[in-house]
């Protein structure tokens, strides 16, 4: 599959973007009067034009400035490419300095009564905001937008940490027309780059270098800087889009882009200075400068309340399950990500809300108290990519982990619906590095290896007047319960009803119950009572029913040809299915589905039906287990079969003919 998509790109690359004009301004007539894309004509929008230069400027007193030029010009063809039409840039400060935003420029071109018209971007519509103590965001929404404009816009982002250079990306969602990278980094700073490894596409980079000279006049002389630049860069035509497909980690983690990692420096009478590092020497770097070790032993503010919350509690577990749900209660999530605690543990105790890493360090100095062996966990979340060398920034995350003689135990107190064991979903991405107090470290998977189950019961039975007549019974444990829980927080029970008849058929439910709801750790269970009017098939004498009627698999989510991506699933899964069906008395069964097996992977997946009948009885169970939750892209065709055997089966109809 790489090797296609690679040779396709170079047949894609072969397309010329023409003879447009890119300076910024000067957008064509043809350019805003096209109606979809020359190459894929199904996309929203696309990149008519994308530059983007890093380079270093050297400023007298000041020294080096890292700066990087941004210029897009983009289509947009129909409503849904609307949001194209808005451009966050987010950037880095700290307690000393930060990066600036400056020179944003913007038009939007559209015809109007056969001319070609601009908008200008005025003030309006830029909007700076902060995130959190260390991100900022400036926001451009490009004014009158409509189907079929064309919106250009440009800006300058200025940034005094010279050392760190962004991720260059070189894929969008959308086609890129024409692409023009280059940067340029001072033979002072050694970068190693690297491109994206999980990505199919390769686009080639060209290496060179080039001279810088800065003349400086002092009023008395001149004097010379001059040293060499190593040059990369990337120019191609066609871009195709990152393909979007289900069941994915995160779409982006597969897209083209370059990363820059700052393994050393040596600027003019200096010695070198290494930065490349292990991933221990990361691990202490963080527990060193991030605050850990005094937020993890800070306990003088909540001794009281963990004294009494734990008193007379031998269990190390339920004293885990006493300080974690302390924790949840007393201290909210304000949504905001980030390893190094905001306000610190302190603060946030005493606020009730705080950023990732107040909460999680707070948790874990207080398990520490409690004399369990915590300690944090540092991970980067799945919209920010996989860690791929060793260095702090690729981490924007943190949860409590305890080490028991049974294994270890995860912990985030941000999620009010997560148990033990249990992460968020941003947060369940590969591995994490635990930090112990010694400086030890080490990795730890953060996919859940338990099965979350979730097992559902329909008891009916079909009346002569052709209704059909029951109860469901269905019970979540671990993740599925966890998802249940967030799927119905806050909903009434009129809405509750409405969403249990939605895609049903002409059902009435009735007698809604749940148990367990508010129980976190604790299988949550649902039943009502359920009456379906045209449930069944009658054709002469005989009856045509599918005993499935609504909880079984009615539809393969795997449909396209071929796959690009490796497959994810949310995690280790266990569903069983059970149908109880009484028929009537004047009735027989003439044919029933037949029981089969069916494993993927050696077992890896498997998915039993059986089929059993005694008397008027008949009982019908699906059960599917998953123990694998990443399948790559060469698996797919046998995992489509897999999943088409399983719809097949659970929509296989019984029939019962009338006894004469």
């Amino acid at each position: 599959m790489n090797k296609f998509y690679f040779v396709a790109a170079f047949v894609l690359l072969s397309f010329g973007a023409g003879a447009q004009d890119f300076r910024f301004g000067k957008v064509s007539v043809d350019e805003v009067k096209e109606e979809f894309h020359p190459v894929d004509k199904e996309v929203d929008a696309a990149v008519l034009y994308r530059s983007h230069n890093v380079y270093y400027r050297y400023d007298n007193g000041i020294g080096f400035t890292l700066v990087t030029d941004v210029h897009e010009r983009i289509k947009i063809y129909t409503k849904e490419g609307f949001d194209w039409a808005t451009k966050e840039i987010s950037y880095y400060k700290n307690s000393n300095d930060e990066e600036r935003v400056s020179s944003i420029k913007g038009y939007t071109y559209n015809i109007n009564n056969g001319k070609l018209t601009s908008e200008k971007l005025g003030k309006n519509g830029i909007f700076e905001e902060e995130e959190n103590d260390y991100r900022l965001t400036t926001k451009i929404t490009m004014p009158v937008v409509q189907e079929g404009s064309v919106i250009e816009y440009k800006y300058t982002l200025n940034s005094p940490f010279v050392t760190s250079i962004d991720q260059t990306p070189l894929q969008y969602t959308i086609p890129i027309n024409r692409l023009e990278v280059k940067i340029v980094i001072p033979e002072y700073l050694n970068f190693r780059k690297y491109s994206n490894p999980k990505s199919p596409l390769i686009l080639p980079i060209t290496e060179s270098t080039e001279p810088f000279v800065h003349l400086n006049n002092n009023g008395r002389g001149t004097s010379r800087l001059q040293f060499s630049q190593n040059v990369y860069e990337v120019a191609t035509n066609n871009v195709p889009a990152l393909k979007k497909e289900d069941y994915v980690d995160y779409l982006h983690n597969y897209a083209a882009f370059l990363k820059w990692e700052l393994t050393s420096t040596r600027f003019p009478n200096t010695t070198t200075k290494n930065y490349a590092e292990d991933w221990e020497s990361v691990a202490k770097s963080i527990f060193n400068d991030a605050d850990f070790q005094k937020e993890i032993n800070r306990d003088g503010y909540f001794e009281d309340e963990v004294d009494q919350l734990v008193q007379g509690v031998q269990s190390p577990l339920e004293k885990m399950q006493l300080i974690y749900k302390f924790v949840k209660q007393k201290v909210k999530w304000n949504g905001y990500y980030g390893f190094m605690p905001e306000s610190g543990g302190k603060t946030a105790f005493k606020k009730g809300e705080g950023n990732v890493g107040d909460i999680n360090l707070l948790l874990t100095a207080m398990l520490k108290y409690a004399g369990l062996n915590a300690n944090p966990v540092v991970l980067s979340t799945r919209s920010n990519g996989i860690p791929v060398f060793p260095t702090r920034t690729g981490f924007n995350y943190v949860v409590s982990v305890i080490e028991f003689p049974e294994g270890a135990v995860l912990l985030d107190a941000t999620d009010p619906h997560a148990a033990p064991g249990e992460l968020p979903k941003r947060a369940r991405n590969w591995k994490g590095r635990l930090i112990r107090e010694n400086l030890s470290s080490d990795w730890v998977d953060l996919y859940s290896g338990v099965l979350s189950s979730d097992v559902s019961v329909l008891s009916y039975e079909l009346g002569n007047d052709m209704v059909l007549r029951g109860k469901a019974a269905e019970s979540y444990d671990g993740l599925f319960a966890k998802a249940y829980r967030e799927e119905v927080e806050g909903l009434s029970e009129q809405v509750l009803l409405e969403n249990l008849e939605k895609e049903k058929g002409n059902i009435k439910i009735s007698e809604v119950r749940q148990e367990n709801l508010d129980s976190i750790g604790l299988e949550v269970k649902e039943s009502y009572v359920f009456e379906l009017q045209q449930g069944v098939d009658v054709i002469n004498d005989k009856v045509y029913i599918k005993p499935f009627i609504f909880n079984g698999l009615a539809e393969n989510p795997f449909k396209a040809d071929e796959r690009q991506y490796p497959i994810f699933f949310e995690f280790p899964m266990m569903t069983k299915k059970t149908i109880n069906l009484l028929i009537p008395e004047d009735y027989e069964v003439e044919s029933l589905p037949e029981s089969s097996i069916v494993q993927i992977n050696g077992g890896e997946g498997e998915f039993k039906f059986l089929v059993k009948q005694n008397g008027r009885y008949l009982r019908f169970e699906a059960d599917f287990t998953l123990k694998n939750i990443v399948f790559l892209p060469e698996q797919y065709t046998a995992l489509k079969e897999f999943y088409a055997q399983m719809v097949e089966k659970q929509s296989e109809t019984l029939v019962l003919k009338k006894i004469i």
